[in-house]
């Protein structure tokens, strides 16, 4: 039997679904293919052999691992299949383009009913290019397919079953830690001690996922420590160690204007913190570079007598360099990780009236070899299971015969994943696209989940999401603010994880620059800050990437590149998901989103442009537009009617942006957040009646709306 993480074959399964629903027998394209026989047969001949390719695709996932060939076949099967699914999107972008442009008299007011009748519309040179790539595209595939034999590939047919589950969004409480309260006490005591010393350093120092970050969340957000320190503040290290990050964070966290100049933000701090009792948490340290940590060391050693920082490591030698008398977070104990693993698993239930389930959890908690992330996310697995042959066949699943170092993985993280629906594991691994100890908010997540077409449906969306968080994928840190929507993060070996399953489709450019690995990426994430350009030229070899989105990890104030917006963002024809926010440009090419015909999901957010250029108004599949806090946009474009596709538009806090009534043309408009500006009726009466507003935008859902009379 193969054993592996089945990776990347839901993204494929995904795509191919999208094409089985384009060429349902009823559907839009086969009648627009009416015009010959032999055009009909080719659409079909294309579903029967996705068809065949999808049944082995289950074995293929399992066996690319161990055979580099099937991995390559994977590669090959991955790029056709998304060459099939550009080309169809392809017909249907042309199909909205008459919709909107009123080419034909039947198509005035759009309706499905009458898309049956656009191959009247498509010209014959647009026809014939259409069916000679399909026919390239087919011959392709049949090609992948008659490989099947010789890679021993066997089909695996789904029965359709599908399984009752319970999606709990119940997250457990972080401060009630199990079997850590010697370690708790024992820290709260030490920080609580006068031993003269103006500032103490006390390491935390253990395995990954042993829960070292926990034990520091509960020992600082425990009363007595509130009480004790005047100044707190929580900061999350990681990889790669930056000073100028971290001070700024500081700083932040103490309420204090940041200088972009590293030398003022350290006097700044200095000056913060002297005379006055502080706890500082320094979470997740890898670098042992001692000159490094003196210099920031020499930030704090002005504070009152008695200040702390709290050190969370992996490494000893991390841990030794930066204080002394380290406390060093061990294994649970099998009885409390029975007592753990029973919280999660049992929660709606009662272990005594389940007793053979009662005594298979114990032995698969006894295999978690005490790992507390281990034993939540296992028990998020059979939380929703009931039947004794479902636990079992965890219990005696080959995986737990793997070492940890044939992928960095822990076996019980691979079984949690592979115990994912398929659907649920394509949304997972598109996860892999942030960074480590980047807080991610929710709203993104779907917004770039439905884009990508993993999900059809927001309410679905959300069902998923809250089943990943129920099964300990997602943990919730904080609440979202304003200026921070982010609240949601990955372990880092829940991070790894979604790495490894996402099959280098998900990738940050940081971490593979110069990498063979970017080839095959459809979803990329990169670090925003100056110089851009020559980060993002590799770009124009990913004819395929899907998602685009910056990160702004070091809160970077600066604009994109001109040359990035003329020369590289209009080339990556295939994207579905783009963001540009935080960049602070005025304005943006004016036939910029002409060949991003496929664009279902854009971020202009926190951006200073004044206007849109008008080719946003092309972007026929445009599905979410996100304008907040665009505090100079005046206006919107007087087209956007054309949006005919758009449900969701966020122009909160866009200050200045004159109420456009024209948006009451925009016919499936679901969800206005944020309309904030002066309202009046079409006679230029003011607007403070809701049913006007309803007789004008119809069932729009209009979230966070204000009346402002006058400015």
């Amino acid at each position: 039997m193969e054993i592996g993480l089945a990776v990347g074959g839901a993204f494929l399964s995904s795509a191919s679904n999208v094409l089985f629903d384009r060429l349902a027998p009823n559907g839009d394209l086969l009648k627009m293919f009416k015009r010959d026989k032999r055009d009909v047969r080719l659409l079909k001949k294309l579903k029967m052999t996705l068809l065949g390719l999808q049944a082995v695709l289950s074995d293929a996932e399992n066996k690319q691992a161990s055979n580099p060939y099937v991995s390559q076949w994977l590669n090959e099967l991955q790029d056709a299949v998304d060459g099939a699914k550009n080309l169809i999107e392809e017909v249907n972008y042309e199909v909205l383009r008459l919709k909107v442009e009123g080419q034909h008299q039947n198509l005035g007011e759009t309706s499905n009913q009458q898309v049956s009748d656009c191959n009247l519309c498509l010209s014959d040179d647009f026809f014939l290019n259409i069916k000679e790539k399909l026919e390239d595209t087919i011959e392709t595939l049949e090609e992948l397919e008659k490989q099947i034999g010789r890679l021993d590939l066997t089909k695996y047919l789904d029965s359709g079953k599908q399984e009752t589950r319970e999606s709990s969004t119940s997250v457990v409480d972080e401060s009630d830690i199990l079997g850590r309260q010697n370690e708790i006490e024992g820290l709260i005591d030490r920080l609580l001690s006068e031993d003269g010393k103006k500032l103490t350093v006390v390491p935390i120092v253990g395995m990954a996922g042993i829960g070292k970050t926990t034990l520091a969340r509960a020992v600082y957000n425990d009363e007595k420590v509130k009480n004790h320190f005047g100044l707190k503040a929580w900061i999350c290290v990681s990889e790669p160690y930056d000073i100028l990050r971290i001070t700024k964070e500081l700083l932040q966290e103490f309420d204090l204007k940041v200088d972009n100049n590293l030398n003022k933000r350290q006097v700044k701090l200095k000056e913060s913190l002297k005379g006055k009792k502080f706890l500082i948490v320094l979470d997740d340290v890898w670098n042992e570079n001692y000159k490094e940590w003196d210099d920031l060391r020499n930030i704090f050693v002005q504070g009152d007598v008695g200040s702390k920082i709290i050190v969370t490591t992996r490494k000893e030698s991390v841990a030794s360099m930066m204080g002394c008398g380290a406390i060093k977070v061990g294994t649970l104990s099998s009885e409390v990780s029975w007592d753990l693993f029973k919280r999660h698993s049992f929660e709606n239930r009662d272990p005594e009236e389940h007793p053979e389930l009662e005594e298979i959890g114990i032995q698969i908690a006894h295999k978690c070899k005490g790992l507390p992330l281990a034993l939540k996310t296992l028990a998020g697995i059979l939380r929703s299971k009931f039947e004794v042959n479902e636990w079992r066949d965890i219990l005696r699943s080959e995986i737990w015969e793997l070492p940890r170092h044939s992928n960095g993985i822990l076996p019980a993280l691979m079984l949690s994943y592979n115990d994912l629906r398929p659907h649920l594991k394509q949304c997972f691994a598109f996860c892999a696209i942030y960074p480590k100890d980047h807080l991610f908010s929710k709203e993104q997540v779907i917004h770039l989940w439905i884009a990508n077409g993993l999900v059809q449906q927001l309410h679905s969306a959300n069902q998923y999401f809250l089943e990943l968080r129920s099964r300990s994928l997602f943990e919730k840190v904080q609440e979202s603010s304003e200026w921070n929507p982010g609240e949601f993060l990955m372990h880092d070996l829940i991070n790894d994880l979604a790495q490894i399953a996402s099959s280098n489709l998900c990738n940050r450019l940081e971490e593979n620059q110069g990498s063979h690995m970017l080839e095959q990426t459809r979803h990329l994430s990169y670090s925003m800050g100056d110089g851009d350009f020559g980060k993002l030229k590799t770009l124009n070899k990913l004819e395929q990437l899907r998602t685009l989105l910056p990160i702004n990890i070091q809160w970077c104030h600066c604009p994109l590149s001109k040359r990035v917006l003329h020369d590289i963002l209009p080339r990556l024809t295939s994207l579905r998901a783009l963001s540009l926010s935080h960049y602070k440009n005025e304005e943006l090419p004016n036939d910029l989103f002409i060949k991003l015909k496929h664009l279902r999901f854009l971020d202009l957010s926190w951006t200073n442009i004044e206007k849109l250029p008008d080719s946003i108004c092309v972007l026929y599949n445009l599905e979410t537009l996100l304008l907040s806090h665009c505090s100079y946009l005046k206006e919107l474009p007087l087209h956007m009617e054309k949006l005919i596709n758009l449900h969701h538009l966020d122009i909160s806090e866009a200050y200045f942006l004159k109420m456009p009534l024209h948006l009451s043309k925009l016919k499936s408009l679901d969800v206005l957040v944020g309309a904030k500006f002066l309202l009046r009726g079409r006679n230029g009466s003011r607007m403070e009646d809701m049913g006007e507003l309803h007789n004008l935008y119809g069932s729009l859902s209009i979230l966070g709306l204000q009346h402002v009379v006058d400015r």
